[in-house]
């Protein structure tokens, strides 16, 4: 497997540095590799001052893992990824799948070292917007409630930005028109600068409305969170394990546990359990073999009642009036 050293920055110079290691070239906004890598485009764009895109939607021809190493802390990136796939985040050597199925919304911290894993034959589609922190900082001065939060919120010794989460409806939305516009069209730059500021839009207005934690994240205990949603994930057709157990195997203490488990996710364990299985019970009825009662009993709700009481909370319709609209 091909591995490449990659940083990135609000500062456009480093997609001169991936093309020299991927024997491309730069082409205006585009950045020009050869076939053997991969088919497709790579576009990047200064947004305005403070912001940058990166729009990549390609089919890998060889397997590549990227290493990120940014030389700089001073950005936040905006990740939106709808690789269908092999794709695979590495921290510490755990391994995150993400891609249009699974996690395919991140906002990282450029602090954080990442590798990310892209098999031959996978096809990407990524949105990647950076973000220098001293902007962010200065549109947050204006929420009142988070006035007294700012010192803290972007001081590195209290705090890390790091979230893994599936983007919203809306968010889906907006990156699906983007996929349907043509590169080439001498408008493109333009749809997509406003496509930023949308993406944008809806991630900030979705953070206003949950609690900002502020915490320190080690890379050893961002290692533990995720390797904590793999245990939950494997565990879908059983009870929710319970936070001691949990916080135990992360080697942490229950309150701190909590607190990185929804800083990282946005979620509570809990929480985070019950949806990753209505969303795993979804994909079992859409497959029209099991009965409503066959996949509350296959995913250990108490009740075919309590499992519909639960997807319909989530998904806003009885698990009969989905099947009937799907």
């Amino acid at each position: 497997m091909r591995e490449i050293v990659q940083h990135h920055g609000v500062d456009l110079s480093w997609t001169k540095d991936l093309s020299d290691q991927l024997n491309g070239c730069l082409d205006g906004n585009f950045i020009r590799l050869p076939e053997e890598i991969q088919s497709g485009t790579c576009y990047a764009v200064k947004v305005n001052e403070y912001m940058s895109v990166y729009v990549v939607d390609v089919t890998y021809n060889t397997s590549i893992v990227f290493r990120y190493r940014n030389r700089s802390s001073d950005f936040i990136t905006l990740h939106y990824d709808f690789t269908e796939g092999d794709a695979l985040m590495v921290l510490n050597e755990e391994l995150k799948p993400v891609g249009r199925w699974r996690y395919n919304e991140a906002f990282v911290d450029s602090c954080i070292d990442a590798d990310y894993e892209i098999k031959e034959g996978s096809r990407v589609y990524s949105i990647t917007v950076f973000i220098l922190k001293d902007k962010i900082k200065q549109q947050l001065s204006f929420i009142p409630q988070l006035q007294k939060k700012l010192s803290a919120l972007f001081d590195p010794e209290q705090n890390t930005f790091i979230r893994f989460s599936r983007g919203s409806n809306k968010s889906w939305w907006i990156i699906d028109e983007l996929r349907k516009a043509d590169q080439q069209d001498p408008l493109y730059e333009n749809l997509l600068k406003g496509v930023v500021y949308s993406l944008l839009s809806e991630y900030m207005d979705g953070m206003l409305n949950e609690e900002f934690l502020i915490e320190k994240v080690l890379k050893e205990d961002l290692v533990e969170i995720i390797k904590s949603q793999s245990f939950l994930i494997a565990e879908l057709r059983n009870p929710f394990p319970g936070i001691k157990d949990l916080s135990a195997r992360a080697c942490m203490s229950e309150t701190k546990y909590k607190t990185l488990f929804k800083k990282i996710t946005g979620n509570t364990a809990n929480s985070f359990f019950l949806e990753n299985k209505l969303f795993h019970a979804r994909e079992m009825l859409e497959t029209g073999l099991h009965t409503i009662s066959e996949v509350a009993d296959h995913f250990s709700f108490t009740t075919a009642s309590h499992f519909t009481e639960q997807f319909k909370s989530l998904y806003n319709m009885p698990p009969k009036d989905y099947l009937n609209h799907f």
